[in-house]
């Protein structure tokens, strides 16, 4: 009989398998030990390079996971075909198929099994394939529309995916393919899953966004948004969001570093003239008490005396508008009567009112009114307010003082009619060195309206000025205490 016939076959074969089961029970594990060892060697070296941590992507790994998982399907198809010749008769021949069937199945699980690992490790498993690039490619097409088409784009896509899920799934119950029928179930309940945890997510960003603004709006400009976790639209809000906090903390910044140089400039320079300025004030009253060879002598004199105390006041009103506007001043707040403090000051102006023909129209309540202030401090808001209408309101006429008293706030004010004409804004009128005569003939400095400004605010009160053509009226504004 030939040596090739089926029954020769099957003896080899038999003889073959009888030698290798002796040595099994060692071979198998040692086989098993190695073939674990150079896995875990062979799949921590894909991608690598020598003396290179970072993964290496070749021309194969950067083409789509579906083309390349053809490509793979295709070289082991093709190895597979080749164990067909083990039908033959002739042994050289399925020696051969076998060897080039095996080293081809080989080649594309190798070819697979490396692309694979490197995608895993550089975590492009999910970006290279062609749904992620389709997906992409929509979402970009959307981001680019307006917000009103994206909610139309995602709304109806949802609306039809829906439909057509839904309709499938009817069909498949009808036909009786319950497993058709659960994808469909499935599919529908991964939907409703994936849109809600979207709307979820938006929501909590909107809520950061939200609380930012709130920050911002209450003057801390210290805000984290991790724009990084954002998306579309929200995402670029809260990077604008972002840098609005950081300019207007750079100016916030800057303006308190400004607004402090310009408090220690105007300190220090009050105080280098103070000191020769009570020289020239102590040797003026020196020289008043002295007998002067003529009129004139005492002319000047007298000039000399007015001009030296108005540069004085000046000082003090600049390092006390200095201390107000950057809240360097110890308050004692405590309840106080406006009303008695509005007749004080009313009866200190009343022959500054009469020499220039003023009459003080006033409408105050009988009971007595209490705000919590500090009673030094808001004796000179309301001294500086009644001496700008002595200087600043026109002669002969009338200034109205109203107190009004609502439920929660009482309410101060005061208006005349400007000597002048009021071209300026009530904004620009309460900053420092600005006075209500362009030609500067009166004595004031410019400086009481800037002060009475900021001791109203820092004793929790609010100061508003109101110009209406040449009428001007100042409202002061303070929380209503109870009387007993």
């Amino acid at each position: 009989m030939p040596y090739t016939d089926s029954y020769s076959m099957s003896k080899l074969g038999y003889d073959l398998v009888n030698k290798i089961s002796k040595m099994a029970p060692v071979l198998i594990p040692v086989s098993i030990i190695g073939l674990v060892i150079c896995a875990i060697f062979v799949l921590r070296g894909i991608g690598r390079k020598a003396k290179q941590e970072e993964i290496c992507l070749d021309w194969f790994d950067r083409w789509k996971l579906e083309i390349a998982l053809l490509i793979c399907s295709f070289i082991i198809t093709i190895g597979f075909a080749f164990f067909i010749v083990l039908g033959s008769s002739v042994r050289t021949i399925i020696i051969t198929g076998i060897t080039v069937g095996s080293i081809i199945v080989y080649l594309g699980c190798i070819l697979l099994l490396e692309t694979m690992v490197k995608r895993i490790k550089t975590h492009t498993v999910w970006k290279s394939t062609l749904l992620y690039a389709i997906l992409h490619g929509l979402k970009e097409i959307i981001d680019h529309r307006n917000i009103s088409t994206k909610l139309i784009l995602l709304y109806w896509g949802f609306c039809l995916l829906g439909f057509f899920t839904t309709t499938i799934m009817v069909s498949a119950l009808e036909a009786g393919e319950a497993g058709v029928a659960l994808i469909c179930m499935a599919v529908l309940l991964t939907q409703g899953i994936v849109v809600f945890s979207h709307l979820f997510k938006k929501r909590k960003e909107f809520e950061q966004i939200q609380l930012a603004l709130k920050h911002i709006y209450e003057g801390n400009t210290n805000i984290s948004l991790n724009t990084n976790e954002m998306q579309g639209v929200l995402k670029q809000l809260a990077i604008y969001i972002e840098d609005i906090a950081g300019g207007l903390s750079n100016a916030v910044n800057e303006s308190l570093k400004s607004e402090r140089l310009k408090t220690e400039l105007i300190t220090n320079v009050s105080h280098d003239i103070k000191t020769p300025l009570t020289s020239i004030i102590n040797y003026v009253d020196l020289l008043k008490k002295e007998k002067m060879p003529n009129e004139k002598c005492t002319e000047y004199l007298m000039i000399l005396d007015n001009k030296s105390q108005r540069l004085k006041k000046l000082t003090e009103d600049l390092v006390e508008a200095s201390k107000a506007s950057s809240g360097n001043i110890k308050l004692q707040i405590e309840k106080i009567n406006v009303i008695e403090l509005i007749k004080q000051v009313s009866g200190e102006f009343e022959d500054r009112f009469q020499a220039r023909g003023l009459e003080e129209i006033m409408t105050i309540p009988e009971e007595p009114v209490f705000i919590k202030a500090d009673g030094r401090y808001m004796y000179r808001v309301l001294e500086n307010l009644y001496s700008n209408s002595s200087k600043y309101a026109m002669e002969n006429t009338r200034i109205y003082v109203d107190v009004v008293v609502n439920q929660k706030s009482i309410v101060i004010q005061m208006k005349n009619i400007s000597q002048e004409k009021l071209n300026i804004g009530a904004e620009e009128l309460m900053q420092r060195f600005v006075r209500g005569d362009g030609s500067r003939n009166t004595e004031g400095s410019g400086l009481g309206l800037s002060i009475a400004t900021s001791l109203t605010q820092l004793q929790g009160g609010k100061f508003h000025i109101y110009l209406d053509g040449d009428l001007f009226k100042v409202t002061l504004g303070f929380e209503k205490m109870p009387n007993d």
